[in-house]
């Protein structure tokens, strides 16, 4: 299966685009907003943008919080606030949570907007770029902070196609920008978490690899949530080969000729996963 991952391409050549332009709209910023999945908090951050936007003030947000583990987002929040990151884990559909973030936001000042002040002159809208992987609701936050429906959004990788310079408030601004994937991922772990919260195209690695990978790591960390979901007595003893078999019976998924429709268990499981239906969960190792 590693092999499997290994030789697959996840960095397709318009995410090699979206970098190139990006790389070049930076001088015109003055912060960056890293969006990530709440569920993953480090691997869905990007360290090859990180690379990129050394130099820049930069925070996190991240989204999804109502289907993540709140313990263990906070333990992942105070480690990057240590290393003098601000981090953030919020709804973006919360109004209070979205209010709180355009007030921290109002309180940076960028270089040019001292300046301006110095002189007594209007100060200029702060100008901050949206980042991220696919799919962690950058267009969503955006659309939040605007309050009416500006970026595109879908429930799906690679919605964005093109930079856009949105017009928050005359004290704002902000670039949605396309979902750009590491070109490279040494830890082959953290590319196959992607793929389990859907931030990766389901194509580009084998879904059976995506549903026995999920179903081994539900079953050794969340396995009481798992069997409570899908109403699975306590006493069987399943593991990620048998699982999808347990489902299929239990919603009586049958094919034509009397045998369990596995498919429609995994598609169904995989789903119901994604939305946050089974357990609110962190799938990034966290500790305190």
């Amino acid at each position: 299966m590693a092999e499997q991952i290994k030789n697959l391409s996840w960095f397709p050549g318009h995410m090699k685009k979206a970098a190139n332009e990006l790389a070049s709209t930076l001088s015109r910023v003055d912060l960056v907003i890293e969006v990530g999945d709440a569920r993953a908090p480090y691997s869905s951050l990007n360290s090859y943008l990180d690379k990129m936007i050394q130099g820049k003030k930069k925070i996190i947000v991240y989204s999804k919080k109502d289907l993540a583990d709140p313990q263990k987002t906070k333990l992942a929040v105070e480690a990057f606030k240590e290393e003098g990151i601000p981090a953030f884990v919020l709804d973006f559909k919360n109004r209070e949570d979205i209010s709180n973030l355009l007030h921290f936001l109002g309180g940076i000042k960028s270089t040019k907007a001292l300046k301006y002040e110095r002189y007594g002159l209007a100060t200029p809208p702060l100008r901050a770029m949206v980042i991220g992987i696919p799919n962690v609701g950058k267009s969503t936050l955006i659309n939040s902070l605007v309050g009416k429906k500006k970026a595109s959004v879908a429930n799906k990788p690679g919605e964005t196609k093109v930079q856009t310079l949105i017009k928050v408030s005359e004290k704002l601004e902000l670039y949605d920008t396309p979902g750009i994937l590491q070109p490279n991922y040494d830890d082959k772990n953290a590319l196959r978490r992607l793929a389990w919260l859907g931030s990766l195209n389901d194509q580009a690695i084998p879904i059976q690899d995506i549903m026995l990978s999920l179903t081994d790591f539900l079953l050794k960390n969340y396995k009481e949530s798992l069997y409570s979901y899908y109403k699975i007595p306590s006493d069987k003893e399943l593991n990620k080969e048998t699982f999808l078999y347990a489902v299929a019976e239990e919603r009586k998924y049958l094919l034509s000729g009397g045998d369990f429709d596995l498919n429609r268990a995994g598609e169904a499981f995989l789903k119901e996963f994604r939305a946050g239906q089974i357990v609110k969960c962190v799938v990034d190792d966290v500790k305190a």
